[in-house]
């Protein structure tokens, strides 16, 4: 419980980093040119029917900002032959404000710019696998991309607000596809994917086990919407993934497909990413109930008047009842002070609340004593009767969050203590 504790409150200010670069430590620009190359034009300032636009897609890494993988504009310039990849993934835990900024889901990040060469070397040293799609653009279509690109570059667009799944690396590149395209990608991908932004969190964090419990207490009911083709691609492989296979309209109103060609650049020794969230139901239900039975074991040995019993499930099931009001103190400052959107209207608050700091107090006392107070007893049977009304929200469907593997974690040891309460309480 302690380190689920721990993992949630810091679930969702993680997930703020998703799909981010590595952060870097100065201002992100593209380095200078070698001085063989200063009298070529600048690649933003080519004409389209000079470059070639590629899609980059970047595998998952280590760090918790890189397991959801990475997007980028490589633009090879065909007269000068540089090859310059841009991308809107860049952060620095020097900017200004950077943890007020990152606790309130305010976070800045900006474009950034580099050589093939170096980011090729980046990713090998990470050992992601690095997928480049050349896209089959008109002259005129590559202007727009050029100059969406040019727009972002100017000091007062490099920054923009961050939402790790609305506004991210990978957003920002479909959104520039889809403006060069007359908004073909938003049209072709609005059918309906059969998944959620919580489901492919879990899929894809399902590595670190606490943190993906964290995540899922942290996330609200926005994050069980079902989201559309055009939503999933906030992951890069979304987005590689689509286009692989799409076909656009051309000006004379011909179809063909946008990918002319795809090649691995860098190939990774990883495995594949998972392709479904891990099964935590099971597993917090059985935790749920074992921690329940210990409680219940510790309160009749409380009850009996051992004094070692008594202080040890005071300290146990009083750590227990903190750590939920603690959890429900987090709960409510992500939906009230913050800007972390999906962690709104969170249901997990009828499990874990803050009214649970007051109860930790109390039933630690009535442990030692071995007998519950009567505020106590009403204070665990409302905290109790608050979980069983999650249940039969998720059970009969009244509920609009996928919560009931939290349910199984929150709700025995809820009822155990509710239970020993009454029991003392009237004994």
């Amino acid at each position: 419980m302690l380190r689920v504790l721990r993992s949630s409150a810091l679930a969702l200010v993680i997930a703020s980093s998703l799909l981010a670069q590595r952060p870097v430590p100065t201002r992100p620009a593209a380095p200078p040119a070698p001085p063989a190359q200063r009298v070529a034009v600048d690649p933003l300032h080519a004409p389209g029917k000079d470059v070639t636009i590629y899609l980059l897609t970047m595998g998952n890494g280590d760090e918790i900002w890189e397991l959801f993988g990475h997007d980028a504009l490589l633009i090879h310039d065909n007269v000068s032959g540089r090859d310059t990849v841009f991308n809107w993934g860049v952060f620095s835990f020097r900017q200004q404000n950077f943890i007020p900024r990152f606790l309130k889901g305010t976070m800045l990040y900006a474009m950034g710019g580099d050589s093939l060469g170096m980011v090729m070397l980046a990713y090998r040293y990470m050992n992601r696998t690095v997928r480049s799609q050349e896209l089959d653009l008109s002259p005129a279509q590559r202007d727009t991309i050029l100059r969406r690109i040019q727009v972002n570059a100017q000091p007062e667009n490099i920054n923009y607000r961050y939402d790790y799944f609305r506004n991210n690396c990978a957003t920002r590149v479909r959104d520039i596809i889809d403006d060069a395209l007359g908004g073909q990608l938003h049209a072709q991908s609005q059918t309906l994917s059969g998944t959620t932004y919580r489901w492919h969190a879990l899929r894809l964090m399902q590595s670190d086990k606490p943190i993906v419990v964290g995540v899922d207490i942290g996330l609200g009911r926005p994050s069980d919407r079902e989201l559309t083709r055009w939503q999933t691609m906030f992951l890069p492989k979304q987005l590689h993934d689509f286009i692989s296979t799409m076909k656009v309209r051309d000006s004379t109103g011909a179809m063909h497909p946008l990918v002319r060609d795809e090649r691995i650049l860098f190939q990774s020794t990883r495995g594949p990413e998972p392709e479904a969230p891990p099964r935590l139901g099971p597993w917090l239900w059985l935790g749920g109930i074992v921690t329940a039975v210990v409680f219940l074991w510790l309160g009749s040995q409380a009850s009996a008047g051992a004094p070692v019993m008594r202080a040890l499930a005071a300290i146990v099931i009083g750590l227990w009842s903190f750590a939920a009001g603690i959890l429900g103190v987090l709960i409510t400052a992500l939906w009230g002070v913050t800007d972390h959107a999906f962690a709104h209207e969170n249901e997990n608050l009828l499990l874990f609340n803050p009214i649970w700091l007051i109860l930790a107090v109390l039933i630690a006392m009535s442990l030692w004593r071995g007998r519950a107070s009567p505020w106590t007893k009403r204070l665990a049977l409302g905290l109790a009767a608050l979980g069983v009304v999650a249940l039969v929200g998720e059970v009969t469907r009244l509920s609009q969050q996928n919560n009931l593997a939290v349910i199984g974690l929150a709700l025995p040891p809820a009822l155990a203590i509710a239970w020993w309460t009454r029991k003392s309480a009237s004994a």
